[in-house]
């Protein structure tokens, strides 16, 4: 009798010992792109409070915030130093190299297979889409994006504006608002003028263009398209400090009623009316030179969720981090994102509720001819950076197109070198 009362209490130990364990509280850091301004920031803040009442021994640190350049040069040297978090939403395009080559992030498709209903859950073309030049899949895709010209329906009924969709429309939108003290464009050319430089080298130069690249010189489209941002600041398209704002002044301008366009993405659908003071819809950026389509699109899966090697190998953190990691990238939380930005879902998921802006985007979206990444997916990250930061430059006179993109091919060749 005693020695099986002995056992009972072995046994009890060992069961709670194991209880104890699995109930310790696991730390993980999570950096993503929902903050801030961010369209899904909410929805991403509500999975994870659902996600950790169903997970209390998890405790998330959640690191994440607005992607502007500071943060992804702090992302790539977390990488680089073994400081990365457990999990990181970032790029998958060529910005994604350092990650990748950092060595420091799981390839995911023996995970996939081994999970088919996950795995299946998920748009094949999606996942190709940002499969790295070695042929895995380094990170799971959310959503996709689209891009194009965003208007306030409300200043373009009021002057009896027509839609700009074609270069001589764009024009007459221009001078009426500039006679009616509207800025026509908000942009901010001081440190993002991103959106302006992909759609001007798309419009005027085509597809084909858009898609060349450094490797091979510089295609005089490149050179065209960025005369083209520098002949809008002439005619006085953008707002007069557009040469020392960013992205928030620009967006703040137009969601405010002050600016009738807006360059952007389906990310900044949501913030552009979040004032009230506009109702907004997004056409196809019009064809701008004698090359380039009216309906062509730029958009894609260009980011995604990447796993920390280290984090899947630890014992203490593999349970919890694959827990979470299968959570973040479900159909059920890509759908929850989808409908919080309007983005292209990269799950077989059909998102409800999606007001009539999004239903525009998405309709020019399917109408395109061509659908183009940006450039900045095709090219290593410094060498874009010194194309982005020599606009300013050109429209203030002081340097050539060609001089800029010169510098930016000497860039991308000496990293090629390396």
């Amino acid at each position: 009798m005693r020695k099986q009362v002995l056992l009972l209490l072995v046994f009890a130990l060992v069961f709670t010992g194991i209880v104890v364990q699995a109930e310790e509280r696991v730390a993980l850091r999570v950096v993503t792109m929902f903050a801030g301004a961010d369209a899904a920031a909410d929805a991403y803040q509500e999975a994870i409070e659902q996600f950790q009442a169903a997970n209390p021994y998890i405790e998330i640190i959640d690191e994440s915030a607005t992607f502007d350049d500071s943060v992804k040069v702090r992302i790539e040297n977390d990488f680089a130093a073994g400081n990365e978090a457990d999990i990181t939403m970032y790029f998958t395009d060529a910005m994604s190299t350092p990650i990748v080559e950092s060595g420091r992030v799981l390839a995911i498709d023996q995970l996939l297979q081994a999970d088919p209903e996950w795995a299946n859950a998920f748009s094949q073309p999606a996942l190709e889409q940002i499969r790295y030049q070695d042929g895995k899949l380094y990170a799971l895709p959310i959503t996709g994006f689209y891009e194009g010209l965003i208007l306030n329906v409300d200043l373009f009924t009021r002057y009896d504006v027509e839609y700009p969709a074609s270069w001589d429309k764009l024009v007459t939108a221009i001078e009426v608002f500039k006679e009616n003290d509207i800025v026509p464009m908000a942009l901010g050319l001081g440190s993002t003028p991103h959106y302006q430089i992909e759609h001007s080298v798309l419009k005027v130069g085509g597809a084909a263009a858009h898609g060349a690249g450094l490797a091979h010189g510089i295609h005089p489209m490149w050179i065209e398209g960025l005369k083209n941002i520098k002949e809008l600041y002439d005619m006085g398209a953008f707002q007069k400090d557009t040469l020392t704002q960013g992205w928030e002044g620009a967006r703040t301008l137009f969601k405010q009623g002050k600016a009738a366009m807006i360059v952007e993405g389906s990310w900044a659908i949501a913030d552009c009316q979040n004032d009230g003071a506009n109702t907004v819809t997004m056409i196809a950026y019009p064809k701008s030179g004698p090359l380039g389509d009216g309906t062509d699109m730029i958009a894609g899966f260009t980011s995604g969720m990447y796993l920390s090697k280290e984090a899947y190998h630890d014992p203490e953190k593999k349970e919890a981090v694959l827990r979470l990691y299968k959570f973040l990238t479900s159909k059920e939380f890509i759908k929850k994102i989808a409908e919080a930005n309007g983005g292209l879902p990269a799950a077989k998921v059909t998102p409800a509720r999606l007001t009539q802006p999004y239903l525009d985007g998405l309709a020019a979206f399917q109408a395109a001819k061509h659908v183009c990444l940006p450039i900045d997916a095709q090219i290593p990250r410094p060498a874009w950076q010194e194309i982005v930061n020599g606009i300013a430059y050109i429209c203030a006179g002081r340097k050539s197109p060609e001089e800029v993109l010169t510098a930016a091919r000497e860039i991308y060749l000496e990293i090629k070198r390396q």
